[in-house]
């Protein structure tokens, strides 16, 4: 018997070229006939753990995303923008220009205004100096340009102790022999107080008194209080100064060194318009050794 089935090798049955089960077909016996199984191909793993890519044809695929060409991006064109700019640029810089212009204008005619104005009022203040420097009645002691505003003292002398009593008026300088001169420069009628604790009664007036006074002793210095100074007023009292906490140019007390002069001011009282006002400064003085009292009075007519 065959091992095919008991048949002939030249006459083989047309079935038994589908192998049976568990049945071992021998490749040979049908010649060129390969019905064996075929193994499926194995790939082999690639050496190289990251491989490159694998680059596909453009036309291949429709799908950009899976195109890893890069497209190069069209230049932006910056010529419009530049124009824009550079317009903008010189619209704000003829803008500026103009304004500075005009603000340097402006400020040149403010200041030649304010030039010309100081100028004109100079030469007002000049003419009313002059005014007041051709009558010494109406000088004031606040204006450091009125001729009536200084003294002329002098050579320097010693002092002389003697009763005496010294007569004046107002713009004129007088000089008492124990070195002290004086001069009222003008008086300030109807005077009001700024200070809110002093109560001038109705039927008064205060009277500001302006003067300038100087020392021309050679070594001895002078120390004045405004209680040396008094007013005299129409029925020849003596009043004293008005207690005042503050004016122009208070004085209080001073200490005047050998050529040296000052000024102050001296408020008082007085009925409304009174007349006739003197300024009066009084000192006396003790003579050493003579035990005697002598005192040195001067009078200045400042109202008539």
């Amino acid at each position: 018997m065959d091992p095919i089935g008991g048949t002939s090798p030249s006459n083989p049955r047309l079935d038994s070229a589908v192998p049976r089960p568990n049945q071992t077909v021998n490749p040979a016996v049908f010649g060129d006939v390969l019905t064996a199984p075929v193994a499926p191909p194995v790939l082999e793993a690639p050496s190289n753990p990251n491989p490159a890519p694998i680059q596909l044809p453009v036309d291949t695929f429709s799908d950009d995303s899976l195109l890893e060409q890069t497209v190069p991006e069209k230049p932006k064109k910056r010529g419009k923008g530049k124009k824009a700019a550079l317009i903008i640029l010189s619209i704000l810089l003829i803008a500026g220009l103009a304004a500075g212009a005009y603000f340097v204008g402006f400020s040149m005619g403010k200041s030649t205004g304010k030039k010309e104005a100081d100028i004109a009022y100079q030469k007002e203040q000049a003419a009313l100096q002059q005014d007041k420097a051709e009558d010494p009645a109406t000088a004031s002691i606040d204006e450091p340009g009125a001729t009536a505003a200084t003294l002329t003292l002098g050579d320097l002398k010693d002092p002389k102790y003697i009763d005496e009593t010294i007569t004046g008026e107002t713009g004129k300088q007088v000089s008492a022999s124990d070195g002290l001169v004086l001069k009222v420069t003008n008086i300030e009628r109807n005077f009001k107080s700024t200070d809110t604790n002093y109560k001038l009664d109705a039927s008064k007036e205060l009277v500001k008194v302006n003067f300038i006074m100087g020392n021309v002793t050679k070594i001895k210095a002078k120390d004045l209080s405004s209680f040396n100074f008094r007013l005299e007023n129409s029925v020849n009292a003596l009043l004293t100064p008005e207690n005042i906490a503050t004016y122009p140019d208070k004085f209080d007390t001073i200490k005047l060194d050998p050529g040296a002069q000052s000024k102050g001011s001296i408020v008082y009282s007085v009925n409304k318009d009174e007349k006739p006002l003197k300024f009066v400064r009084e000192q006396r003085y003790r003579i050493s050794g003579e035990n005697r009292e002598v005192t040195t009075r001067i009078v200045i007519s400042i109202a008539k």
